[in-house]
């Protein structure tokens, strides 16, 4: 990219962050909570309370389920889900690291790391968030130092995996088949997208460093049009938070060159983006939310337009009633992954994963559209 086009990005996106700050924006509460048949897994006791990313495949013509991606920030692996209008049904899942990375992981794992507690082993792949673009669907690690402050090179993993309609894990021809406990030989894993983090300002001086004060951290993925963005909780810096995207194939890619280009959200003061997600309509939907664990940070949802150079806000989420998300904020679920389900003249549906309540406690907000 030339240097006069980096300019007119980060211009672009500097007008795109000023916009959202004087939008105004109604405060909604959940329209109705989605019932849950069976349990989402987790290595620790089952139902997993740490749901964290969801994205689904479209539905095919006169369907009327979808076939989801599920994952949370403990395990090594995903879980398939069939999403219906009010419910979502956990299925099998889908093993996505081992105990040690794979022979064909692509690129190596991020050195010189600031993690205050030093390195421990590979582990789990503290995955954050699921994108789907056909026709695969893609699992983000969260590319950050853990709780405990330690560098775990297993959560600087981008991985991707092809599931049939079926629910069958199947390799690039799209003729061989796995059970999803068998997917690990047909999952693609990369490094690289930590290449591309540090390659860019300001984010890239806090790659590696403790996410408390605030080291970067990744939570929000959406992939459109070949190229991906990622969303980063942290760092926010002077009430800016950032989107950090680059073209994708050159990820799961030796030595291919690619530019990653940064885009500032004006969120306000300590707040993170917690999800993305491609509308119909062609802009992002940004879920965000405290870039730590401020109380004072509330959760809201943003459209982010590219093409048109807008970024707006579309509403505060609220459950007073605790519907969803029980109160006080201090012991209730934070909102973590956002799924669009449906978008109309006046309204935009969302589903809503919140982290630390059992299975997700899944939430349909519905939010004017704008």
């Amino acid at each position: 990219m030339r240097r006069s086009r980096r300019l007119a990005v980060g211009l672009l996106a500097a007008s795109l962050g000023c916009a959202a700050a004087d939008t105004p924006a109604p405060t909604v509460s959940p329209a109705r909570p989605f019932a849950v048949e069976g349990v989402f897994q987790t290595a620790d006791r089952p139902p997993a309370r740490d749901l964290s990313g969801i994205a689904c495949k479209p539905a095919p013509e006169g369907a009327a389920q979808r076939l989801c991606l599920v994952v949370n920030d403990r395990d090594r692996f995903a879980q398939i889900a069939t999403l219906t209008n009010g419910g979502i049904t956990p299925g099998p899942a889908v093993v996505l690291l081992g105990a040690r990375p794979s022979e064909t992981v692509v690129g190596v794992a991020p050195q010189g790391m600031a993690c205050s507690a030093g390195e421990a082993g590979f582990s789990d792949l503290d995955g954050e968030a699921v994108a789907y673009a056909e026709p695969y669907f893609y699992i983000l690690g969260s590319h950050g130092c853990s709780r405990s402050r330690e560098y775990r090179p297993s959560r600087f993993i981008l991985a991707r995996v092809r599931i049939d309609d079926q629910g069958r894990v199947v390799g690039k021809v799209g003729h061989e088949a796995a059970s999803p406990v068998d997917a690990l030989r047909l999952t693609e894993t990369t490094y690289r997208l930590s290449e591309a983090l540090r390659m860019v300002e300001p984010v890239g001086a806090q790659f590696g460093r403790d996410l408390e004060p605030n080291g970067l951290n990744l939570e929000g993925l959406a992939i459109v049009g070949g190229v991906l963005y990622a969303g980063l909780r942290a760092p926010s810096l002077d009430g800016y938070a950032y989107i950090v995207s680059t073209d994708v194939e050159p990820l799961f890619t030796p030595d291919t060159p690619f530019e990653p280009r940064v885009i500032p959200l004006a969120l306000g003061r300590d707040a993170g983006i917690r999800d993305l997600a491609p509308l119909p309509d062609g802009r992002i939907l940004v879920l965000a939310g405290p870039a730590q664990d401020q109380l004072e940070v509330h959760f809201a949802l943003f459209a982010l337009d590219l093409r048109e150079g807008r970024f707006t806000r579309l509403a505060t989420l609220d459950d007073p009633q605790g519907i969803c998300t029980p109160g006080p904020r201090a012991i209730s679920g934070k909102p973590e992954a956002v799924l669009p389900l449906g978008l109309d003249e006046d309204w935009l549906r969302v589903l809503i994963l919140s982290d630390s309540l059992p299975n997700g406690a899944p939430c349909e907000y519905r939010v004017p559209r704008q």
